[in-house]
């Protein structure tokens, strides 16, 4: 498991990226919190698994500009045919969450099978850390 965190002046850029922009498209929703005046949970859950972070996006965009700014949001996003990532792999998840101005990331697997190496880990990791990488996003280990 991998937790990093974004620094508090990147905070307004990322939010940008996660809500308007196509950056976390690829990845399904598996869940969407969003605390303000109310609390919004969506279930990304639908007929034929879950549903994709472009289908779900808008609506996210639209409760966070009705509110202005929210007290907290989470989002479970999972990656889209784990066993392309690693053959061992049952679910690969990326959280974000947004609290107190400050937001972080954290990284989980699921296996198909139990093994006690720690490649699946590593190789996801390894994984997000390229993605926020190529993303231009500058995160650091949390401590």
């Amino acid at each position: 498991m991998l937790a990093l965190e974004l620094d508090k002046a990147s905070v307004k850029i990322f939010m940008g990226k996660l809500l308007r922009e196509n950056l976390f498209d690829e990845f399904e929703a598996r869940s969407v919190e969003i605390l303000a005046a109310v609390k919004v949970t969506v279930d990304g859950a639908n007929e034929s698994g879950f549903a994709t972070w472009e289908s779900l996006r808008p609506m996210a965009y639209e409760i966070v500009k009705m509110c202005a700014k929210p007290r907290r949001m989470k989002i479970i996003f999972s990656q889209k045919s784990a066993d392309e990532i690693h053959t061992n792999a049952a679910a690969l998840f990326l959280n974000i969450v947004y609290e107190n101005d400050g937001v972080t990331f954290t990284t989980a697997t699921a296996q198909k099978e139990f093994v006690a190496d720690k490649s699946l880990d590593i190789t996801w990791d390894d994984r997000i850390r390229e993605f926020f990488a190529k993303a231009g996003i500058a995160v650091s280990d949390r401590e």
